[in-house]
């Protein structure tokens, strides 16, 4: 070699060789050392491609045979295993040298290889993410014509990707949206000015079938080295389902707010330790406080005990109880801003999963203001009743004794006195018994009731009141007739109260059949825990003017009556759990009828006040 090629095989960076035309080399600079593996001296004579990688060896050679013959130009690429086995990628160029010699450069191209290798390498992993992603995924380029789509967007949107790729974006957007996107790019590449990059915004995409779906769209913007303009990723997220959801769970909470509001008792919902949750606005008005006001706090220290000092702790261990399951309830008697007397029926239920595990505590508080002061009132009528009764049974045993003296003297005196005159006494003796008759049956009507129950057959009682009755109903040519079906239950019943009351009945039914006529007492069962039994004539019936009167004390359309016979009849059927009414009959006179219960019930106030 001339000097000025020596002098470049010594300074140069390459791998500088000089061949023969079989590919053996005939002289190598030093760098070959590093790249062949080999020291100069070693190279000499050996085939330059029996020192390439195995796996680049034969193209190598074929390559460089077609050079040599002149079929094609020489620039190729293959592997060297250099010192300590490192692969080094060398790109080849060869020249024609002098006489039948041949010049080879070598360029270590190792580094370019290895990064275009991770380039590609990292391209494929960003392709696999892309292919493999769930989510529609599309690229598009600042006038909207789409780069890229990945495999989803045939799932979700219907198109396949080829078919969006080179199209307008502006193909998924319902009107007005799709006219007008174009507009919106064309402002962004002059001002610069969007609203939609870098954020999840909502919106509306029409499918390839025309159907509407909605979706969450992140856009993001890409500046590509080299490239002058922009290009935008746009992924999508399907959630029409889950808007369809909340739809459907903001109307539920909406319809549930509006009956949690609109009730008018006080209810809330509390987590397990008590921290107030929801509340509504009947409980909140009661205050006079914004629900901002109390929600988050520990029910305890609401407003609503805290003029009730004494109410917070028995609240706060409700609380407890109620957390394991325990259903609490207790009266609440505290002052309104109004300064009135409140009482409140207050009550704390846990509310339980599925599992059966407490989960929530449900208060509620129901006004029984005035249910108490019913109460009160219906007390103090009772006490004052009673008071009566006391009195009218010592009124009574004061009169009776002078009455029945003065009763008799006057027939005394009648037996020697003339026919006109023992007339005037005789009507001034029926008098007195008149009053004296008023004053007992007053003296029952004021005097507490107390049952005697018993197991009662109402068709055998009705037999005991016709047996009772026979001598009067004969007197007034009156028919007693009594329809029963068979196997009537009985009824828990006092026999003789019961029977006081059927016999004021039909007694009232012949005095209003003045001549004579028929009375029907009927049983049936009505309904399946009641009996019904009717008393009806076919008399004048009942007079208009005294229908909402007729169960008063003291009313009575008869001449002689006291007006206590029906008020006490009323009496005895509510003592028992039952019901008493008047109608007209079906036969064109009264029909009164007595509903009572064929269990035993619970007796009233009145009664349990009296036993």
């Amino acid at each position: 070699m001339d000097a000025a090629l020596r002098f470049y095989a010594r300074v140069t960076s390459d791998l500088i060789a000089i061949l023969d035309r079989e590919g053996r080399i005939q002289h190598v600079n030093d760098l070959a050392e590093r790249v062949l593996g080999r020291t100069p001296a070693q190279c000499a004579g050996v085939a330059l491609f029996d020192l390439v990688h195995p796996q680049d060896r034969e193209a190598s050679r074929e390559a460089f045979s077609r050079w040599v013959a002149g079929t094609a130009p020489l620039l190729m690429e293959n592997r060297t295993c250099g010192v300590a086995d490192v692969v080094n990628h060398i790109s080849w160029t060869m020249a024609p040298g002098a006489g039948a010699l041949i010049f080879a450069h070598g360029r270590d191209v190792t580094s370019q290889v290895l990064s275009e290798e991770r380039v590609r390498q990292s391209d494929l992993r960003l392709r696999a993410v892309l292919v493999g992603m769930l989510d529609p995924l599309l690229t598009i380029d600042s006038h909207g014509k789409v780069l890229e789509a990945n495999r989803s967007v045939q799932e979700v949107f219907g198109y396949r990707p080829e078919e969006l790729v080179g199209g307008n974006i502006s193909v998924l957007m319902p009107e007005p949206h799709r006219s007008q996107h174009d507009g919106y790019l064309e402002r962004y590449r002059r001002t610069g000015n969007t609203w939609i990059l870098n954020t999840t915004r909502r919106f509306d995409v029409r499918r390839k079938d025309g159907a509407t779906i909605q979706v969450e769209l992140s856009v993001s913007r890409v500046d590509v080295p080299g490239d002058p303009e922009p290009v935008f990723v746009g992924s999508f997220r399907d959630i029409t389902a889950r808007a369809l959801m909340e739809q459907a769970l903001a109307e539920n909470e909406a319809r549930m707010r509006a009956i949690f509001d609109q009730e008018f008792q006080f209810v809330g919902l509390l987590a397990r330790d008590g921290t107030l949750l929801e509340i509504n606005r009947s409980a909140l008005e009661s205050i006079g406080r914004a629900r901002e006001e109390v929600i988050g706090r520990p029910f305890w220290e609401t407003p609503w005990w805290s003029a009730l000092p004494e109410m917070r702790e028995r609240v706060k261990h409700a609380i407890t109880s109620a957390a394991r399951g325990e259903f609490v309830r207790f009266e609440v008697e505290h002052v309104d801003r109004g300064r009135h007397s409140v009482w409140t029926d207050f009550s704390i239920k846990a509310v339980r999963d599925a599992h059966g595990e407490v989960q929530f505590l449900l208060p509620e508080g129901r006004d029984i203001t005035l249910l108490k002061v019913s109460h009160a009132r219906e007390l103090a009528i009772q006490e004052a009743l009673a008071a009566i009764g006391e009195s009218a049974s010592v009124l009574a045993h004061e009169i009776k004794n002078p009455l029945t003296a003065v009763n008799l003297a006057l027939r005394a005196v009648a037996d020697k006195l003339g026919e006109d005159h023992r007339t005037v006494l005789e009507d001034l003796a029926m008098r007195l018994q008149k009053l004296e008759r008023t004053m007992r049956r007053t003296l029952s009507f004021t005097r507490p009731l107390a049952l005697e129950r018993s197991a009662c057959a109402l068709p055998a009682l009705v037999a005991e009141v016709r047996d009772t009755l026979a001598s009067e109903l004969a007197r007034a040519s009156v028919e007693l007739e009594i329809v029963s079906p068979p196997d009537l239950p009985e009824i828990q019943a006092d026999h003789g109260l019961l029977e006081e009351v059927l016999i004021n009945l039909v007694r009232n039914s012949c005095e209003a059949l003045k001549n004579g006529g028929h009375v029907c007492v009927s049983l049936a069962l009505d309904g399946k825990d009641h009996l019904r039994i009717e008393v009806e004539d076919d008399g004048p019936g009942i007079a208009p003017s005294l229908r909402g009167e007729l169960f008063k004390p003291f009313v009575t359309s008869r001449v002689g009556g006291t007006g206590l016979g029906l008020a006490i009849a009323r009496k005895i059927v509510r003592d028992h759990g039952g019901e008493i009414g008047a109608e007209d009959g079906q036969r064109g006179g009264a029909c009164f009828w007595i509903r009572l219960p064929i269990g035993r019930t619970r007796p009233s106030a009145y009664a349990r006040r009296a036993e």
